[in-house]
């Protein structure tokens, strides 16, 4: 079923803006914060188990209210279709919307007219339909059982085996994933037993998959001097080089101001100690060259109890991104707001694109942030043995357990962009987008940072990044990642 021709672009930067999050957690300590520590008595506040609710009624109204800023576009689609069951991109870049058999249709139409103004188009759309599928649960519904997912299976040690779960768009469903080395009939029963029988999730809004290891992938304002590739000692410094440390070799995100001091962006497990502050020391170009320093780190985390949106049984704390804050050295030239362009992107799974910088045309240009990740939404990256590489997204604000680090993060991305790790951890991830942008190159919207990979070598695999409003939730004073503009001041 189709409605007739509308927008291409459903989703507005400036109107979403307006909507209040109405998460129940704090947003954690600022920058430069350690993680906190639980209260005694109590655990802390995300030490929570199940007996503490009166019952699980209880537990499902408190839940209910959780909203997450990274799912802002579809809980504000929710608020005026009831029944809304979600949104998503297919591949000829038509907005496909679930809906129950009770919802209203005809809502839909001024819904797309309110939601017309968004100033970018993705250069992938070809199409402005919109088709609407029927759909079993709203979206509010999958969201609540998806929190409850998080707190009392992600985060527990007795279903430790369990490692991400997240929101499907495309099927209407909550996916939970299980450990490729412990999935057994037995394993995934006694999730569907505990969901079924103590939490009070139907079986049938679940979907079990299995979950192959994330790795990590550390190895090691005059644009024309960007010559070669970007393995390179490149001046001035932009987002997508290589940079090295004592102990790996990892990729500059992107750059901008944090305590009025100018910054770069990379992973937080790229440090010499992940997700703890280090101040590790890095260089872009030879490690032996003494001019190739070009900061030391200065923030990463944080991670916290508080900062978990749900309290889980464990007392892990949470973070929204891998990220880290460097600060670069004041004679190290660096440009804000532009990430290196090579000569050839790859947009195939599995297939590498160029580190080599192209002379004639060497930067993208950075003009807003894409803070609205959907499932088909096609995304680049640049950085590491790959280069520049492209595909569309698969999966949103899934929750992972990083049992590495005892952490869990929050509501990262998953896409399918090529990457060969080799040095890929810190990549800048955008979205190539059109506009009046006078005098402006190759506008790209920042949309997050890579940070890992599943099964890169097989076809089942993806690579995964934290959402750039994830790095700015962990670093609420963190700006300037944008040139100015007449759209953007």
């Amino acid at each position: 079923m189709k409605i007739g021709k509308v927008w291409a672009v459903l989703f507005s930067v400036s109107i979403l803006i307006s909507i209040t999050s109405c998460d129940s957690s704090t947003s954690g300590p600022p920058g430069f914060s350690g993680p906190s520590q639980p209260s005694p008595g109590n655990g802390g506040p995300a030490c929570k188990s199940i007996d503490s609710f009166s019952s699980v009624q209880e537990l499902h109204n408190q839940v209910a209210m959780i909203r997450r800023e990274g799912e802002r576009l579809q809980h504000h689609i929710e608020d005026q279709i009831k029944g809304f069951g979600g949104l998503y991109l297919d591949e000829n870049g038509a907005y496909v919307v679930y809906l129950q058999d009770s919802s209203d249709e005809t809502v839909l139409n001024s819904v797309v007219s309110s939601l017309k103004t968004n100033r970018f188009k993705n250069k992938s759309e070809r199409t402005e339909e919109v088709i609407i599928k029927r759909g079993e649960f709203s979206f509010g519904e999958l969201a609540l059982w998806r929190e409850l997912v998080t707190a009392f299976l992600l985060a527990s040690s007795e279903y430790s085996f369990v490692t991400s779960v997240h929101i499907h768009e495309k099927i209407n469903r909550v996916v939970i994933g299980i450990n490729s080395s412990e999935w057994t009939e037995e394993s995934v029963e006694s999730v569907r037993t505990y969901l079924e029988k103590t939490l009070l999730i139907p079986a049938k809004a679940v979907v079990f998959e299995e979950e192959f290891e994330e790795h990590d992938e550390t190895d090691d304002y005059d644009f024309s001097e960007l010559t070669g590739d970007t393995y390179d000692r490149q001046r001035p410094i932009v987002g997508g080089l290589r940079i090295y440390s004592e102990s790996s070799t990892c990729s500059l995100g992107f750059l901008g101001i944090f305590d009025e001091m100018p910054v770069f962006v990379t992973n937080g497990h790229c440090t010499e100690n992940p997700h703890g502050n280090s101040s590790t020391f890095y260089h872009q170009g030879d490690r032996d060259e003494p001019d190739d320093a070009i900061g030391t780190e200065v923030a990463d985390g944080p991670q916290s109890y508080d900062m978990c949106v749900m309290p889980n049984s464990d007392c892990w704390p949470c973070r929204w991104s891998d990220s880290a804050l460097v600060g670069i050295r004041e004679n190290t030239e660096h440009a804000r707001g532009y990430i290196a362009k090579t000569i050839r992107k790859s947009e195939d799974w599995m297939v590498e694109g160029s580190r080599i910088l192209d002379e004639d045309d060497p930067v993208f240009t950075v003009v807003d942030i894409q803070d609205d990740i959907l499932t088909g939404m096609t995304l680049h990256k640049v950085g590491g043995n790959s280069g520049w590489t492209s595909g569309d997204v698969i999966r949103t604000c899934v929750d992972s357990r990083r049992s590495r680090h005892e952490i869990i993060l929050q509501c990262q991305h998953r896409a399918r962009y090529a990457t060969s790790g080799g040095g890929t951890s810190g990549s800048p991830v955008f979205k190539r987008v059109e506009g009046d942008f006078e005098g402006i190159e190759n506008p790209v919207a920042l949309a997050g940072i890579h940070r890992a990979s599943s099964n890169r070598d097989q076809g089942n695999g993806y690579s995964a990044f934290s959402p750039i409003d994830g790095v700015l939730k962990d670093f609420e004073g963190l700006k300037g990642l944008a040139i100015e503009t007449d759209t953007n001041d």
